[in-house]
């Protein structure tokens, strides 16, 4: 029989996709969940639930109880300008150190850890990003995602346990709701600008083919190694919004701004969301504007992709969903739940 595997992080978008794929491959899963959380994500994967809080190590023992693999999710999961810095170092760092030593002292052989490209940050020189590639994140998240990605990487074998861990990209599917609302919605109405040519290359991975990137890499990964994972291969921005227009069988209209206009339009929202503090000029998930310097510096050149030829060869990773058919499933979810027309 399988042994017992915990989720920790398992009632948001990634955590609880990675519980329903680990469930129906017949693996028994605890899922650590915050008290209080909705557990709506959870309602039909047979997980056992355990309440804990990765902040606190004193109610992590009873969910380490005979666990082999612990797959650590839980984080403050993206840039929040609502959150201060120091909340984002006590989950993303402090409670990965409390997940670690409570694994040791339960004797869990291996920890798989999340982490994100946001630890690496943007390409230099227009190349893919790669496990080797100089770490120089963007923002508070990043960076203490790093610093956790640094702890686990150091604690490798100590105690008997393995460390694993993963990077994904941007992720998108059934259950993700920021990106529903900055791409999805806005491409419903029938427009979405590009920036400059809108061929800058960036990653766009579908959450089935991130899960099963996960499972591998605990199966799979080598002790103290990190391993990319992501689609097939990157992709054009405006490929993107055209397999999204054409699942939602949307005419889209597409103007093209130069990127000096955008910079400039970017910082004028910017300032604007520092007085307008409610929604279009700040988004209520992120606290920050839709769009800015940032998003230009993503939309307009290729610094944001990676190599996956690591986890192919160590892994024998291959994404069985590609962009058509991701967005197809994505689609059909969001109006299955009303999300979309």
């Amino acid at each position: 029989m399988n042994a017992t595997v915990l989720v920790t992080g398992a009632t948001g978008f990634i955590g609880s996709q990675l519980v329903d794929f680990l469930a129906a491959d017949g693996i028994p899963v605890r899922a650590l969940v915050l008290p209080g959380s909705d557990l709506s994500n959870l309602k039909e994967s047979g997980a056992e639930l355990v309440q804990g809080d990765i902040r606190n190590p004193a109610g992590l023992g009873a969910a380490m109880r005979n666990v082999s693999v612990v797959y650590h999710l839980a984080a403050i999961s993206r840039h929040d300008a609502k959150i201060c810095d120091a909340e984002y170092h006590t989950v993303n760092v402090e409670g990965t150190r409390n997940i670690l030593e409570s694994a040791a002292a339960a004797g869990v052989r291996r920890v798989v850890f999340t982490g994100t490209i946001e630890a690496v940050g943007l390409s230099r020189d227009g190349r893919p990003l790669t496990e080797d590639t100089p770490q120089n994140p963007r923002n508070i998240y990043g960076r203490t995602k790093l610093e956790a990605e640094n702890l686990v990487r150091a604690f490798n074998l100590r105690q008997g346990v393995e460390t694993v861990v993963v990077r994904p990209p941007m992720t998108y599917g059934p259950r993700e709701m920021l990106l529903l609302t900055r791409m999805f919605k806005l491409i419903e109405k029938g427009f979405y600008p590009l920036i400059g040519s809108g061929r800058a290359l960036t990653e766009f991975c579908y959450v089935k083919n991130q899960v099963q990137g996960i499972r591998l890499a605990a199966d799979r990964g080598r002790p103290g190694e990190v391993y990319f994972i992501s689609d097939e291969r990157p992709y054009a921005v405006e490929e993107i919004i055209d397999a999204i227009a054409t699942a939602m069988g949307v005419r889209l209209w597409k103007p093209h701004i130069p990127v000096p206009l955008a910079r400039c339009m970017g910082l004028t929202l910017e300032l604007l969301a520092k007085v307008l503090r409610f929604y279009p000029f700040i988004i209520p998930q992120t606290g920050r504007p839709p769009f800015s310097r940032k998003s230009v510096a993503w939309l307009s050149a290729s610094r944001l992709f990676v190599d996956i030829s690591k986890a192919r060869r160590e892994l024998g990773y291959t994404p069985p969903y590609d962009l058509k058919q991701g967005i197809r499933e994505t689609v059909k979810w969001y109006r299955e739940h009303g999300l979309l027309r």
